[in-house]
């Protein structure tokens, strides 16, 4: 199965056919049994198995995903560590990183990322009606400015690879250079992200609804 570039009108039944090609097989590389696991790959996993959310320390939920990616638990590490600089040392605010992150799972059609961050933007305040419209994308009525140039160069760079002028201009309006920056690293890391749960066949989390 193929997915166009910009996935804005696909019908119910295209959307469930990419869900089921992602979930409908086993993970591609199954979980590293603990006795086949590394004092470090073992460590590794006890410190990337908790998240701060909400200000509470709690167990993550896709813990049988981490137990995938350990087998290459540096390279893994490295990559979270990325993440959390959005979490904790981030100038962009939390509803503009997770519009970002929901166009480009959408985008990307990622049923693990696009569940995962559903859940977390109406956490944060994100309606359902504004869920629908990263779903529709940058051209859909009733986004404001702010909200309409960061859909749209998350659109820019999954089909170009580069933001236009007149985008970088509007983000300019309410973004300075630190903004700008961690915008286009945003999303490029999620879209790492988007790669290695379709690729790999990452198993959902119980409560993760994927683009369904």
């Amino acid at each position: 199965m193929t997915v166009s570039p910009m996935p804005d009108q696909l019908s119910a039944a295209q959307i469930q056919e990419r869900e089921d090609y992602i979930r409908g097989w086993p993970p591609r590389l199954p979980v590293l049994p603990p006795e086949e696991r590394t004092a470090r790959q073992q460590q590794l996993l006890d410190e990337i198995s908790m998240v701060v959310v909400d200000g509470v320390r709690k167990p993550r939920e896709d813990k049988a995903a981490l137990e995938i990616l350990i087998r290459h638990a540096e390279l893994y590490k490295a990559h979270v560590e990325v993440a959390q600089k959005y979490l904790s040392d981030c100038e962009m605010d939390i509803r503009d990183r997770e519009l970002a992150i929901l166009r480009i799972a959408w985008l990307s059609q990622a049923p693990f990322e696009w569940g995962s961050h559903v859940k977390i933007a109406r956490r944060n305040g994100i309606t359902s009606e504004e869920i629908e419209r990263v779903i529709a994308g940058a051209s859909a009525a009733g986004w404001n400015k702010r909200d309409r140039a960061i859909v749209r160069a998350m659109e820019q760079l999954h089909a170009d690879s580069m933001i236009t002028d007149d985008t970088w201009a509007d983000l300019q309006e309410f973004y300075n250079d630190k903004k700008l920056i961690e915008l286009v690293i945003l999303a490029g890391q999620y879209k790492t992200v988007a790669y290695y749960q379709n690729s790999l066949r990452l198993p959902l989390p119980e409560g993760n609804m994927g683009l369904l």
